[in-house]
Order: C-alpha cells, then structure tokens, then sequence
C-alpha cells in the first residue's frame, strides 16, 4: 500500500502543523470558583461554553467544571457575559449576595444575574495567544483483504474577541486502493463571525476544497449572509444563516474553469453531555442552490460524536454526505464516509 499524496496535499499538511505551533502563553491565576460542596479552586478562568468552565490551575492543569456544580466565582479580570436571550453585560465578577447570583461589575455600573441564565463567558484580552482554542485530530485506517487504505487529518483553531468569532477548520482524507487511482477529499475554510445584538449575526467564509470522487479537482469559494443563534443554552446550540457564495471549480476532466453564484442556506446543531464520559454530538447542514446554473443543487451533511477517553483526548465518530445533482460527467453525485478518528483539544 503506497498513499500518493500531492504537491497540494503536503502544502495543506505543512499549513496546518504551522497553524498548531507556539499554542501556549503563561498568565497569571488569581481567579477563584467556588463549587456546591464548598470547595475553592484558584487558577484562571479561560472561559464559559456548552455548559463548562474552562479553568487552567498550577497543579491540576486545566480542567473543565460543569457550571451547574458551581456555587460562584471571582475574578478582578474583565470578561464578556452573555445570557440565553443574548444580552451580554462586561466587567469584573464578584458573588452575589443571594445564592445563585453574581454581580457583574464596570467602572461604572454593577449587574446582578442569575447564573442558570448565564451561557457564555469570554475573557477579554490582548494577547492573541490567550484567546485561541481548537483541536487536532488524526485517523488511519486499512484493511489487509481489500487493500485500502485511508488516512485522515483534521485542525480547528478559534479566536474570539469582544466583537467578532473567527475560525478556521482544514480537514483531509487521503483513500488509496490496490487497483483504483489515490482518492482526495480536502478542505480549508476560514469563517468570521460579526456579532449584533439579541443573538443575530453576520458571516463571511472564504476557502477551498478538493473531491476526487464529485470530479472536483479546486473549489475556491468567497460568501458570507446574516444568521441567528436560535438556541443557546448550556446543553444545546442551535443557529442558521442564508446568504450568498461565488465560487470558481476546475474539474478533473476538463482545463476550463467554471464561475457560479449559489444561494448559501446552513443549519448547525450541537448537544452536550458533561457526566462521564464527556459526550458531545455536532451536525451541519449546508445548501447551496445554483443561481446562475439554476437547477443544480449542492449540499453537504457532517456529523460528528465525540466521546472523551481521558482529559482532552476523545474518540470520534465521524459521518459525512456530500451531493452534487450536476457534477463532471464522468464523476459520482454522491460521496459520503464513516471514520474513527482519536482528537486532541489544544
């Protein structure tokens, strides 16, 4: 068995190993949590999200705690607080003087909110370093009767701030066979996120993406549309966004490149599970109906459950479907895989 990876292939794989590098800086710990059973924690709160409080401690290293298990918290630092409904307030946190409360504070005004409202805590900070999260994750598989091959390699890095969320996901699969040509399926996507008021938002994505078996030798794509989280709580995500994408295709069979305008419709959900193990189940729906080559129609389904094996490292559980009612006339519409992968969250 012999992977043929390509010129373009070692160019992804190198681009996303230099994304990973210097993923680290050192701040001070001062924050305390205070848990139901009385117990004091202090280190740095990193952040608030799906239902668990990152906190990075000296000896314990950075561990996550279900906010529900938390009686309240102090920080002299200043942090971004969003509720269910999407209103956010910024300031310092102190406890509250009624249980199950906080206060909020600024130089200029003092917040008390109950923390079963609270969804999101965002530390605000200068560093770039400080506010980049993500994961990488790595799969490999290969059946002896058949001779194939597969080797799959995936990288998410997020960055938030005060007034936008910006992430970029590269994910690969190389599937090589005894008797058929190497198969491809790559992609890297650069998504911003703005964020307005009551939840609403607006995106713009740029990236690329290969797939040998839809005949797609390069996709470049340039979009963007406005959405809503319509969920948020600290089990369950949920949110849509419709707007417009303007790509450029090469197919396999043919030197001619194509341009096209597509509408742009997306849905994505997630469910959170924080009693051990840690389970977490994300899916994504995107569509994309033509607009100058009216009557064709792409979509795409991913899917994935994580399942946490120790701190940090999980399996996974990956689906994706992938449909093109018009691809290169010798390609399939379809494409679709199962993966077992094991993930790494930086």
């Amino acid at each position: 068995m012999q992977f043929n990876i390509t010129k373009h292939s070692k160019i992804f794989f190198i681009l996303c190993f230099f994304l990973l590098a210097n993923f680290y800086a050192l701040a001070q710990k001062t924050d305390v949590v205070i848990l139901i059973n009385g117990d004091k924690i202090t280190g740095e709160i990193k952040s608030l999200q799906t239902g668990l409080l990152n906190f990075k401690t000296d000896d314990m290293g950075t561990i996550n705690i279900e906010w529900i298990k938390i009686d309240n918290i102090k920080s002299d630092n200043i942090f971004e607080i969003e509720l269910v409904d999407g209103r956010t307030y910024y300031g310092y946190i102190e406890p509250g003087t009624i249980k199950g409360m906080l206060l909020v504070k600024s130089l200029s005004n003092e917040t008390r909110l109950f923390m079963r409202h609270i969804v999101k805590i965002t530390r605000i900070k200068e560093s770039f370093w400080d506010i980049l999260s993500g994961y990488v994750q790595l799969g490999f598989n290969f059946t002896k009767a058949s001779q194939i091959g597969q080797l799959s390699f995936g990288f998410s890095g997020k960055y938030r701030t005060k007034a936008f969320y910006s992430e970029l996901n590269a994910n690969s699969v190389i599937t090589t066979t005894k008797k058929e040509p190497t198969s491809r399926k790559e992609d890297i996507f650069l998504t911003y996120y703005r964020l307005l008021e009551k939840r609403w938002f607006w995106a713009g994505l740029i990236g690329a993406e290969e797939n040998t078996e839809l005949g797609i030798k390069l996709r470049t794509s340039l979009g963007g549309g406005g959405g809503l989280n319509v969920i948020q709580t600290n089990k369950n995500l949920l949110n849509t966004l419709v707007g417009v994408s303007l790509n450029r295709e090469w197919y396999l069979d043919s030197t001619e490149a194509k341009n096209n305008i597509e509408g742009l419709v997306t849905g994505n959900y997630q469910l959170f599970i924080y009693d051990h193990p840690k389970v977490s189940f994300q899916t994504s729906v995107k569509i994309f109906p033509g607009l100058t080559d009216f009557g064709r129609i792409r979509s795409s389904l991913d899917s994935y459950l994580d399942w946490e094996i120790f701190l940090d490292f999980y399996w996974v559980l990956s689906f994706y479907f992938t449909y093109d009612n018009k691809p290169a006339y010798t390609a399939s519409e379809t494409d679709y895989r199962f993966e077992f992968s094991i993930k790494y969250e930086l």
